[in-house]
């Protein structure tokens, strides 16, 4: 199971339409077949140095980073990996050539954040962070902020951290009062800022409320701008940033969890003023994916590891791994682990033909005709991939968080071990499905998404991807996600009845979706490659009984089930 594996390969080579992607990103002139093997030799070199980076951290993964002095000192390995990173040009994928980077596709990134993850889940984070960093910039700030940051964001010479959470706002961005005070043509932050990773690098984008409209804007997401704030000013000297402390963690002690204090920091503005919210949400979504990414790198590493011991273990003279029960649980945690990543490269794939589409359109000899096909399957795109980011963050987490629990019960006692690998693996794996939203809200978003009519875009793409796997034996499968589709098309007019019903049934409702599209996905797969035939129908088999069961409760009850989970809770109390 090496870090460039046979699913990664079959995206690279067969599933992805790069044809489509170079000719709309580059022009027809473009050399498809060298770009597709310069990709290839990206992920050969990351996933080189992602095995030598494993083999170098492990032995540190329970060093954190400490602060002295006002400064954050990171670990030595987290030192060296990063070192190792930014020599391969491996820092911040999506920088676009004209500025030093690579302007790697979504699905590429997204690959080499998962061997980074699988190495080392801190360091991921940090690297994670850093590109979503860039691109904001990127797709927002103005020529001359881009000129002087977005080479040195490429290079690694400096380090990127979003600073959105507050004592009092976490989710609820409404609730931010730190302030941006203009005062001629400079713009000062004061406020506090936690939880903020990577809390001590040199450069910070901060959602910060504009002074003049603070008092009518609070408690809403209008009047919040985006500033990038740099902990030393231009002038060589200390900008108003300070480091307060670093938190103490479950996991990913390598990845410096920061409290944030700004007074009278000065900064610039990213992007229109009031618009913060919008930039902000860009940057979430791309960190969304990589967090998926994240938990699919963290699953790997806990599946080998569970894979290898279960081999090496005997009891009662032969391996557990040759054990009835147990070859199920494996078998069960790696149908798991490539569904999430069935699901999470599905949702690349369409994020990057957007993009390529949105460099197709700024070029002038399209006819008014191409552009208006174009736009059309931009926004069909786009409302797919609205729905597949949070669903792609919710399956790949939860995943995360139960194949690595599984692995530890595959190691038994020694699983419980403070030193073992299963076990550090699952205490990076819980804050996945915690930070850049819940997955709690991962579901309200889809819910969100579902009842804007993303349900009937994404399922008449599904019907006709389905309409060519009709060939033995994918045809019985096929015609299985088809009934499943139908069963949630027929489930979801009774939530339409209630809002609070509807979000109670948020999560179920996600878990059925996912499992039709990631079935239909890893059909494509198994008409490529027919050794993934029983991976596919494996979950297909298993997610349909469910799906029938979850559809079928949500149809039979309503709103009456939030009165009796009170009463429920009131026996506790």
């Amino acid at each position: 199971m090496g870090y460039l594996n046979d699913g990664i390969r079959l995206y690279l080579q067969s599933l992805v339409d790069w044809d489509t992607y170079f000719r709309l990103r580059k022009g027809d002139d473009v050399d498809v077949e060298q770009e597709v093997a310069a990709l290839q030799e990206v992920l050969e070199t990351a996933a080189q140095i992602c095995e030598e980076i494993a083999e170098e951290t492990r032995p540190g993964w329970y060093e954190a980073a400490r602060l002295e002095d006002g400064q954050v000192v990171y670990p030595e390995h987290i030192r060296r990996g990063y070192e190792k990173l930014r020599e391969a040009g491996l820092i911040s994928f999506g920088v676009r050539e004209e500025y030093g980077g690579f302007q790697l596709p979504a699905l590429v990134a997204n690959v080499v954040m998962q061997m980074i993850a699988r190495a080392d889940a801190g360091l991921m984070t940090i690297v994670g962070l850093q590109a979503g960093v860039a691109e904001d910039i990127q797709q927002y700030a103005s020529d001359e902020l881009k000129q002087a940051f977005l080479p040195r964001f490429a290079s690694g010479e400096v380090m990127g951290a979003m600073d959105l959470t507050e004592p009092h706002a976490g989710s609820d961005l409404g609730a931010i009062t730190t302030r941006a005070t203009e005062e001629g043509d400079k713009v000062y932050l004061d406020g506090e800022k936690i939880f903020i990773t990577n809390g001590g690098c040199e450069v910070h984008l901060v959602l910060a409320r504009d002074d003049d409209t603070f008092e009518a804007s609070k408690g809403s997401t209008k009047g919040l701008s985006l500033y990038l704030c740099t902990r030393t000013r231009p002038d060589g000297s200390k900008n108003g940033v300070e480091v307060v402390r670093l938190e103490e963690k479950l996991g990913i002690h390598g990845s410096p969890t920061a409290a944030i204090s700004f007074s009278r920091a000065e900064a610039t503005r990213v992007g229109a003023k009031g618009e913060g919210f919008k930039a902000m949400l860009a940057l979430m979504n791309n960190a969304r994916l990589g967090v998926a990414a994240q938990g699919i790198g963290v699953a790997e590493a806990a599946l080998k590891s569970a894979l290898e011991y279960a081999r090496e273990r005997k009891q009662f003279g032969i391996p557990i791994a040759d054990q009835p029960l147990m070859k199920n649980i494996l078998s069960r945690m790696t149908i798991d682990v490539e569904g999430s990543r069935a699901l999470l490269y599905r949702a690349c794939r369409l994020l990057d033909i957007n993009r390529a589409i949105e460099d197709a359109l700024g070029r002038p000899e399209l006819s008014a005709s191409e552009r208006a096909e174009l736009d059309q399957t931009y926004q069909r795109n786009l409302t797919r991939v609205r729905l597949l980011t949070p669903l792609a963050k919710y399956l790949a987490t939860e995943v995360a968080d139960d194949v690595t629990r599984q692995a530890i019960q595959v190691h038994g006692g020694l699983g419980f071990m403070s030193e073992s690998l299963a076990g550090k693996l699952h205490n990076d794996a819980i804050i996945t499905t915690i930070y850049e939203g819940t997955s709690e809200i991962q579901v309200s978003f889809a819910l969100k998404e579902i009842g804007k009519g993303a349900l009937s875009v994404a399922f008449d793409e599904l019907a006709k991807e389905l309409e060519e796997l009709s060939e033995p034996p994918l045809g019985e499968y096929a015609d299985k996600v088809r009934r499943g589709i139908a069963l949630i098309q027929d489930t979801f007019s009774t939530l339409l009845q209630d809002f609070n019903y509807a979000l109670m049934c948020a999560q179920a409702l996600a878990d059925v979706v996912v499992a039709v599209i990631v079935g239909a996905e890893l059909l494509k797969q198994a008409k490529v490659d027919p050794l993934r035939f029983d991976l596919a129908a494996s979950w297909i088999n298993r997610r349909m009984n469910d799906l029938e069961s979850r559809t079928q409760r949500i149809r039979e009850g309503g709103v009456a089930r939030l009165d009796r989970c009170e009463k429920i809770i009131s026996l506790v109390e």
